[in-house]
């Protein structure tokens, strides 16, 4: 975990990174950056963050495609099921 200057955290996983600002005590905009520059500060909706951290390392990238703001869920559902 690595404090920034702004009132704000920057948390490392893997090759993906975090970065949240806060305004007091409550988190207000949540930037996520993948492996290889990938999705590059796109914004997460801040009710993920805590399915984020919480997230297994093969879950990542998953559970970042389900966060990130105006992007659809991706689905890994058998459809027959």
């Amino acid at each position: 975990m690595e404090f920034n200057a702004d009132p704000g955290v920057t948390l490392r996983r893997r090759l993906w990174q975090l970065k949240i600002t806060f305004v007091g005590d409550a988190p207000s905009i949540a930037l996520v950056s993948g492996p290889e520059g990938r999705d590059v500060g796109r914004p997460v909706n801040l009710r993920s963050i805590n399915t984020l951290i919480r997230s297994r390392p093969d879950e990542i990238a998953q559970r970042v495609a389900e966060a990130i703001l105006g992007e659809p869920s991706a689905r890994t559902e058998d459809a027959g099921s």
